[in-house]
Parts: C-alpha cells; sequence; structure tokens
C-alpha cells in the first residue's frame, strides 16, 4: 500500500511539476571508502539534493523517476530546481544495468580507499553492528568492487565520470574540491566544511567522527590482516587506480 501511494504521488508530480532532463549525480563508493564525507560535503551546495544512500535498483527510467521523486522529498527539495540529484552507492547491485547510466544527465564519481584501512574499518563496523565477516568474506566484497569500477568505465563516456581517492579529499582537499566543482559546473565551490544532515549516522557511517562538519583526519585503528589477502586487495587496488589514470 505504501508502495502503491508513492508511485501514484511520483507520477502526479512528475506529470506537474518535474523538471525535465533532471541531472543525476552518483556517488560510487565501496563500504568505508569515505562516501558518507563527501556526500555531506556535496549535498551542502545549494545545486544539489541528497540523502545518503537511497536503495533503489536502477534498472530503467521508472525507477530514476522514483529516486529523484524520493530524494528531492526527503532532502525537502521537491519543488526546487536542483541542478543535481546526488545518491550514494556503494554496492554494484544498486545499479545493475550499466548501460543505464551511459547518458549526457548522469554523472558519476569513483571513489576509493586504500585497502588497509578500509578492510580494518569494515571489519569493525560489522562486529559493531554485530553482524560479524570473515576477513576472506570482507577482502572479497572490496575486490569485486574495484573490478566493477574497471567494468564501469568501459560502459560509459570518459566524460561522465571522475575519479579520486579518500586520502586526497583528506591530504589535498581545496584541490580535490575545485577538481569536483569544476566536474560538476556548480556555481559555488564545494566546502570542506558541511551541515550535518537529516541522515547523518542513520545511512553509512554511523560514527561521531561524521558530526565534526569538516574534513579532517582521523587515526584508524588497523586490524591485523592476512597477508596474502591483503596482497591481493592491494593487487587490486593499484590496478584499479592504473585503469582509472590511464583510460
Amino acid at each position: 500500500m505504501k508502495n502503491l501511494l508513492k508511485n501514484l504521488l511520483c507520477s502526479v508530480w512528475k506529470t506537474l511539476f518535474q523538471k525535465k532532463n533532471q541531472k543525476h549525480l552518483f556517488l560510487m563508493g565501496h563500504p568505508r571508502s569515505g562516501s558518507s564525507l563527501l556526500m555531506h560535503i556535496l549535498t551542502s551546495n545549494n545545486e544539489i539534493a541528497g540523502f545518503g544512500e537511497y536503495l533503489i535498483k536502477y534498472n530503467d527510467s521508472k525507477s530514476f523517476d522514483l529516486a529523484e521523486f524520493d530524494i528531492k522529498r526527503k532532502s525537502k527539495s521537491l519543488f526546487k530546481s536542483i541542478k543535481w540529484v546526488a545518491n550514494q552507492v556503494n554496492h554494484h547491485s544498486i545499479t545493475p544495468e550499466i548501460e543505464l547510466l551511459n547518458s549526457k544527465d548522469i554523472k558519476l564519481i569513483i571513489l576509493l580507499r586504500k585497502p588497509e584501512e578500509t578492510l580494518s574499518s569494515i571489519f569493525l563496523l560489522a562486529e559493531r553492528k554485530q553482524k560479524p565477516m570473515s576477513q576472506n568474506d570482507i577482502t572479497k566484497m572490496y575486490v569485486e568492487r574495484l573490478n566493477y569500477f574497471s567494468l564501469l568505465i568501459n560502459k560509459v563516456d570518459r566524460s561522465q565520470w571522475l575519479f579520486l581517492t579518500y586520502e586526497s579529499l583528506l591530504s589535498e582537499k581545496e584541490i580535490a574540491l575545485k577538481k569536483l566543482s569544476d566536474f560538476l559546473e556548480i556555481k559555488e565551490m564545494l566546502s570542506p566544511k558541511y551541515q550535518l544532515k537529516q541522515y547523518t549516522q542513520v545511512w553509512g557511517d554511523p560514527s561521531e567522527n561524521i558530526k565534526k562538519g569538516a574534513i579532517f583526519k582521523t587515526n584508524s585503528k588497523q586490524i591485523p590482516w592476512d597477508k596474502k589477502l591483503l596482497e591481493e586487495a592491494n593487487k587490486v587496488y593499484e590496478n584499479t587506480i592504473s585503469n582509472l589514470l590511464h583510460f
């Protein structure tokens, strides 16, 4: 009943208020990549609407309309003219049809984080949520996501995507944010300071760090990792970076 009502409201809104050729922005990260931090920075800009990780499968034009409606509704911008409707996507099950992303009205930000901190962070978060994962499963999830990025860039036009690393966002924030602002062609440059949102600590990052309201370096706890698994993850990371740099 709830979905039926939502579809009906979306249909009415689409007919009366939807902006034609709305531009969609996908923040394509992986779990614990820093995507929640970057999503807060993006959605603190007046030209970008988003609501953290909006879990919908983009498998047809209707799903894009529904995502646009729901994200704008939740971010209180349903009747505003917004340049980008953004979604934080950390799992490729959300975008099963890559070909649908190959559109002039869609841009992708690919965000990567080095394996050592990422794997430990996923492990600790899984334990915190009382849903422990093995090192093998965590490494496999990380590797599969990075391999997806290498596949993705061969399916969409080069002008549509930009990549950066979590490490560069922390250590070279002005350069990284200038690059992102130019890529998105927004009037006001993205700021390293951001507003706390309704979705803060609800979607994505549940830690206290996200409540700081600004980019800052953290001292992440490191978990001793199986040597072969870490070597595999590092190899795939380096290959992915190479693919992105030399595409």
